[in-house]
């Protein structure tokens, strides 16, 4: 008796139809929203890698802001545009492998948060931390995340609950980065 297979990556792409490749590309956050286990912390790796561009390059802190909120308004405008499609395709109001909320909740952390002018450790470091908690209280859905989630069933609950987790993450991250400064 053979087991039943699991469907993988290559298997959703290889049945996507054409016209819908590039939706799916950027409703998954470049392909990393489909990954089997936690797609939404994959996809939000994506505003990671958005964020530690300017990082890398050694770009000020108020370039840095302005890149990552160049990105929210980038990747909301995709979220609002896709959600309608995703929502169809993968018949389901907040779909596990539509990630642009993730991304765009993970690139308001940095917008949101206020560290110290001369902080103990790099920028890089308080963003990795940003990361973890970002994904574990929009996880957990902390109070109105929560409320959002389980309430509003639209383009702007799938984005908000994010948003409001950001905030959060944002308050944890400046308060450890203030301690230990």
């Amino acid at each position: 008796m053979e087991g039943k297979r699991e469907i993988g990556i290559f298997d959703i792409l290889l049945s996507v139809k054409k016209d819908n490749k590039l939706k799916l590309f950027l409703a998954s956050g470049f392909f990393l929203g489909l990954a089997p286990a936690v797609p939404g912390s994959f996809g939000a790796l994506s505003g990671l890698a958005w964020h530690a561009l300017p990082l890398a390059c050694g770009a000020s802190d108020a370039l840095t802001r302005f890149w990552c909120l160049l990105g929210v308004f980038l990747f909301s405008g995709l979220h609002y545009w896709l959600t309608p499609w995703a929502q169809a395709y993968w018949k389901d109001f907040d779909p596990k492998h539509f990630v642009l909320d993730e991304v765009v909740g993970y690139l308001c952390v940095p917008l949101f948060w206020a560290l110290p002018a001369e902080p103990a450790y790099p920028v890089w470091a308080f963003a990795l931390l940003g990361f973890v908690v970002f994904r574990i209280l929009d996880a957990i859905k902390l109070p109105v995340a929560r409320y959002i989630d389980r309430n509003i069933h639209s383009a702007h609950g799938v984005l908000f609950d994010d948003v409001v987790s950001a905030a959060y993450s944002a308050a944890l991250v400046s308060g450890v980065a203030w301690m230990v400064s």
